[in-house]
């Protein structure tokens, strides 16, 4: 015996299926290739369906890119959990964050569609968490002794702003030596003080 879904479920299931349909279009064809059309004509649903959970086509790929920078954080979180010590965690931590850069969906959507599409002040909120985390390793180093930095929150700004720039040259190039390269050169920046 089957159990007719709530109204909420329904619409919750709607949801998903436009988020999981437009992720996969947004990543191989990009953001300007996608119309509304396709998405609603190979879901089987109305455009007034997909207008009931989205204002447009712009606040689909909202959507999607916020689920891939919490992505990221995951990514970044399960690498680091292990680790015991506050520097391990903060350079392997931005390893990992240039790790992305070659996971094909993540790389298409957070760094190349993204910056193209969305208003800087809205990759900024979606950074948010992640720019924390690494702002409070930095901060801890440097308080510990192990990172000097004439400003810390400064200090934090510069390897954000290093780590954005080095996920973007990786991601632009089909070359798999560049992110050892990037993650070396973030190890040059992050020099420990003993």
């Amino acid at each position: 015996m089957t159990s007719k879904l709530t109204k909420a479920e329904q619409t919750q299931r709607t949801r998903r299926a436009i988020l999981d349909r437009a992720r996969h279009l947004f990543a191989t064809k990009g953001y300007a290739a996608t119309g509304t059309e396709e998405l609603i004509s190979e879901l089987g649903i109305t455009r007034g369906a997909l207008y009931h959970q989205f204002r447009d086509k712009l606040d689909v790929f909202r959507a999607v890119v916020a689920e891939a920078y919490a992505e990221m954080m995951a990514h970044v979180q399960k690498r680091v959990q292990p680790l015991e010590t506050n520097w391990e965690q903060l350079v392997v931590g931005c390893q990992a964050f240039l790790e992305v850069a070659q996971q094909e969906e993540l790389r298409r959507l957070v760094l190349i569609e993204a910056p193209a599409v969305l208003p800087a002040e809205t990759l900024a909120e979606f950074d948010q968490y992640g720019f924390g985390l690494l702002q409070e390793s930095i901060a801890i180093a440097v308080r510990e002794g192990e990172l000097q930095a004439i400003d810390a929150e400064g200090f934090a700004h510069l390897v954000n702003g290093a780590l954005n720039e080095l996920a973007a040259w990786i991601a632009q190039g089909n070359e798999p030596q560049r992110l050892a390269t990037a993650q070396q050169l973030i190890e040059a920046l992050l020099v420990r003080h003993r």
